[in-house]
């Protein structure tokens, strides 16, 4: 169920946790197996979006199919007024968390002629983490590495998880397969980001995320 109230910071939303559903094309168990002993919680959100425009000028929420749809134009405002110098985006920020270890879980569906950033474990005191960067080619990176190809116009589910401990890992899944192992930062305080963060030279950017579940590791 989604709750908004409005806070100073925007529109903030509460969502409650959903069924863990398989993605088109993964084994019928391999998501049980990947959350066995991780807890779905409930999480708040906010939805940043150009300054000068409405949240609804930028993204839409079809609660029949718990689905989320961003998009953005590299030409549009970023989300926050000068001295902001950062690319327009649209994106789902979650709730900031600064113990355990956390999990975020959604399918996603990209819209051809997509370059962005289309999700972060993001530092909240000193920027992005790791980055997952569509391309207009159908390719989906971390760095370098290649995570997911013919990402374009399909749903494909992206779990991220992060372990706030000293000489935690951060892990990214692609339908339930590990893609990538990255380090964290160790203990400070983390949130999971998913939308649309316009790079350079693109245009419009534009992706869906629908299920989205919010997942912790209960501590031994």
């Amino acid at each position: 169920m989604k709750i908004p109230r409005l806070t100073a910071a925007g529109i903030v939303f509460v969502l409650g946790f959903l069924p863990v559903r398989p993605a088109p094309g993964a084994e019928t168990n391999a998501p049980a197996r990947l959350t066995e002993g991780w807890k779905p919680v409930p999480f708040t959100f906010e939805i940043q979006h150009p300054y000068d425009l409405k949240a609804a000028d930028r993204y839409e929420f079809d609660a029949k199919n718990h689905t989320h749809h961003f998009w953005v134009y590299f030409t549009d405002k970023p989300h926050a007024p000068p001295p902001n110098k950062t690319t327009a985006r649209t994106e789902m920020r979650l709730e900031t968390f600064r113990t355990g270890e956390r999990m975020f879980d959604g399918d996603v569906n990209i819209s051809p002629g997509t370059f962005a950033c289309i999700a972060q474990v993001f530092d909240a005191g000193h920027g992005p983490v790791t980055m997952i960067i569509a391309h207009t080619n159908g390719t989906v990176t971390v760095g370098h590495d290649v995570i997911k190809t013919n990402a374009i116009g399909n749903w494909w589910n992206l779990k991220m998880t992060v372990d706030t401990k000293d000489g935690g890992k951060i892990r990214i899944y692609v339908d339930n397969v590990l893609a990538g192992t990255y380090n964290s930062r160790g203990p400070r305080e983390y949130y999971f980001k998913c939308g649309v963060y316009s790079r350079k030279d693109s245009d419009r950017s534009d992706v869906r995320y629908r299920n989205i579940s919010l997942w912790v590791k209960p501590e031994p």
